[in-house]
């Protein structure tokens, strides 16, 4: 029997002509959409979101790549790196119904820019539309018919308003659209055959031009029909519902039944089913000029590992090819994010550990006891916690949860520095009606912190409110109709995932620079109340001045306070800090029924706000960058892996749902790997507690000689914070930046 053999050689060319061509001028369809636009002026969203479907159903080019089993790719106009936001407006149809607000669009830029410029925030989008998880699940298991089928019975109470039957009849015309367009693919593909005549490409395209027509329109039967339900169902929500969706799926829990099935009926092999999985995991790289500056990275991910609804491991022969494909191609995406507990066999982690050992540096680690454990604190069901995903960099949701994550980065450095530069910052504030009130004069640092954390209170509930307001207008201005065919619970509530049709509804501030507030509290208390090194107010002039003419001072704070994660007492102090402000963080009611969730995560915003964010009181000077996700700060001396690993027993971070991100920078030489010495990482990582761990295992010899010879070193992959890039494609200053962690 001739069986399907990936070709990556192949199948990377023939992506390459494709995409070297993007973005394609579609302004034809978008004059169509306009123009219809122009008739019906009254339609509403809903509808008019149909349309851009419609018109990709009947206009837009499906392309075919034949070295590939799978089919997926149309043409709408996006660029060919186009996964990782769509706000502001991109180019291609998927946006078109956004771009008919540009005022809009114009009103949250120029809110956000502000306090951009005053380097309090990093806010460009003003909704989360870049991270999100198509549940594809639910399309491999009823599949458009089927989503239709709950659809027309909804629609048959009577009591629905006309808003909420507006919704059902449209996520029916889009299953309508969408089999159109899967159906072509089958017509393509017959038509490619007649005059492709190689052997492996006749394979593929008998495959595509059987499947299209079945699935997604059916419930995918076998192991092969499930991966083609999945991509389908996450490359038509990336084209055409103006979102990003990093997540392609839990792929082991959900593909394993078809593979054992067939592999049972003979039906498949264990070696075509990995032929198949090396082509599914390769489709990123593929896709993306990798060549480019990728500053949000491919934005995309596979999850393996965790547990089944009741709590049964996950750990089977899916779990395995997925990390077989990483080992033997070393694709630098998508990122695999590898949910671990205690309870995981030692060969998954070993195997995980190979990856890590390898300098992949493409491998995160999710804590299940402590992340499931987080989200069920916040009232939703165990059962449901235990079927969470993480897309983008490292952002949690469940699969029943539209989460708005890492939209906008705020610096919790920056404001902290309300409480003490009140009369400057009152002014900054002035607009959206806040005031800080004065900490400077405290008498002691028990009224200094309590007046600090009400300052904290104050300002986060000020971005919680504005950022309600503007995201309120996501239901007009981009509905999201596929994404809320595959949440089920959309149909019964008859709501848009914009509107709250999710089970459940989140949004997470991405907090950044916590290990450098914990060390500057703590050097607060020691030089001013403990010690009384320094008055408060020659402190705080000496900070407002960088320390220019104090640097006794400032190496006081660097080298004899005390410093988190290193010392006990301060990261004791810190566990402190982090529940008080989870507090803070979360609770708030979002517009979409749900609740803001804490979370500690900082992608590359701590190099962001360096130079906007004054000098700090644990002896940072203004221009060098904040700590990094939950780490200890950059200056900290003598921090090794011990000493995070260590750190996290004194840590609670259950109170993050949306998880807080400790970053391994492991300085081992990548061609000597040592699997046994990283799989005790991660399970000592797990028993004490951790909840996101980030592996970048880098030599500072070799990528100093890949700066100065970049043409030798084409494939070192570096983690650049929750993203992966290839070393020699980075900026200067990000490569100086990355090398800089090895020097610990």
């Amino acid at each position: 029997m001739t069986i399907y053999r990936f070709d990556k050689e192949q199948f990377f060319e023939e992506n390459e002509k494709v995409y070297s061509e993007y973005p394609s001028d579609v302004s034809q369809m978008e004059g169509l959409l306009n123009r219809r636009n122009k008739e019906n002026p009254d339609a509403s969203s809903f509808r008019k979101k149909t349309w851009v479907y419609r018109t990709a159903a009947e206009h837009a080019e499906v392309i075919i790549f034949p070295a590939s089993p799978f089919f997926s790719e149309i043409d709408t106009g996006r660029e060919r790196n186009s996964v990782t936001a769509t706000f502001p407006p991109q180019p291609g149809i998927g946006c078109w119904l956004m771009k008919q607000y540009p005022k809009f669009v114009s009103d949250y830029g120029k809110w956000s820019d502000y306090y951009k410029n005053e380097g309090v925030m990093n806010g460009p989008q003003f909704m989360d539309a870049a991270h999100h998880y198509a549940n594809c699940e639910t399309v491999v298991k009823y599949g458009l018919d089927g989503i239709c089928k709950k659809t027309e019975e909804r629609l048959e109470d009577k009591k629905l308003s006309g808003h909420q039957g507006e919704f059902l009849t449209c996520v029916i015309d889009i299953c309508g659209s969408l089999k159109k367009i899967a159906n072509r693919f089958s017509d393509k593909a017959k038509d490619m055959l007649l005059t492709d005549l190689d052997p492996m490409h006749q394979l593929t395209l008998k495959k595509i031009a059987e499947t299209a027509c079945k699935v997604p329109a059916k419930s995918a039967e076998s192991f092969y029909e499930a991966l083609s339900a999945i991509w389908f169902t996450r490359e038509m929500c990336n084209a055409l519902d103006g979102l990003g969706f990093a997540v392609i799926g839990h792929l082991d829990r959900i593909l394993n039944p078809y593979y054992e099935k067939d592999i049972a009926s003979g039906v498949l092999t264990k070696e075509e089913a990995q032929e198949y999985m090396d082509c599914f995991i390769s489709m990123t790289d593929a896709r993306w000029d990798l060549e480019s500056d990728l500053p949000g990275g491919t934005n995309a991910d596979v999850v393996i590992g965790g547990c089944e609804p009741d709590g049964t491991i996950i750990y089977n022969e899916v779990s395995k090819m997925v990390m077989e494909s990483f080992r033997k191609y070393r694709f630098a995406n998508p990122k695999l994010q590898a949910r671990v507990s205690v309870n995981h066999p030692d060969d998954f982690l070993n195997r995980l550990g190979e990856l890590a050992g390898m300098g992949l540096n493409v491998l995160s680690i999710f804590n299940d006891d402590v992340i499931i454990n987080a989200n069920h604190m916040r009232n939703k069901k165990l059962a449901d916690c235990r079927m969470y995903v993480a897309g983008g960099c490292q952002e949690i949701c469940l699969s029943n949860e539209v989460n708005s994550r890492a939209y906008t980065y705020l610096n919790l450095v920056q404001m902290l520095n309300g409480s003490l530069y009140p009369d400057y910052w009152n002014k900054v504030f002035s607009e959206d009606g806040l005031s800080f009130v004065s900490a400077r004069k405290a008498d002691t640092f028990e009224a200094f912190y309590d007046i600090v954390m009400d300052n904290y209170k104050n300002e986060l509930n000020m971005f919680v409110r504005k950022y309600n307001e503007f995201g309120a207008w996501w239901k007009t201005i981009n509905p999201s109709l596929f994404f809320s065919a595959t949440m089920l619970s959309c149909i019964e509530k008859a709501k848009d995932v914009s509107e709250g049709g999710a089970v459940y509804n989140t949004d997470n501030f991405a907090a950044t620079g916590i290990g450098t507030v914990i060390d500057s509290l703590y050097a607060i208390k020691t030089a001013v109340f403990d010690r009384k090194v320094v008055s408060m107010e020659k402190l705080l002039n000496a900070m407002e001045n960088n320390f220019q003419n104090d640097e006794m001072l400032r190496q006081y704070l660097l080298h004899k306070v005390p410093k988190f994660c290193r010392d006990k007492e301060v990261t004791t102090f810190g566990a402190r800090v982090m529940k008080d402000l989870s507090e803070r963080l979360g609770g708030q009611k979002n517009y979409r029924g749900g609740f803001f969730e804490p979370s500690l995560f900082a992608f590359y915003s701590y190099d962001w706000f360096k130079e906007t964010t004054v000098a700090t009181a644990d002896g940072r000077a203004c221009g060098t960058g904040l700590s990094r996700g939950v780490n200890p700060s950059e200056s900290t001396e003598n921090v090794n892996i011990s000493t995070l690993l260590n750190a996290l027993k004194d840590l609670d971070y259950s109170y993050f749902p949306g998880g807080a991100v400790t970053y391994m920078d492991i300085p081992i030489m990548y061609n000597m790997p040592k699997p046994e010495l990283f799989a005790g990482v991660i399970k000592v990582f797990c028993e004490n507690g951790g909840s996101v761990m980030d592996f970048n295992v880098i030599s500072q010899k070799i990528l100093l000689d890949a700066q100065k010879k970049p043409e030798s070193h084409q494939n070192i992959v570096v983690r650049v914070c929750g993203y992966s890039a290839y070393f020699h494609t980075l900026t200067t200053e990000m490569q100086n930046e990355v090398i800089g962690r090895t020097q610990r």
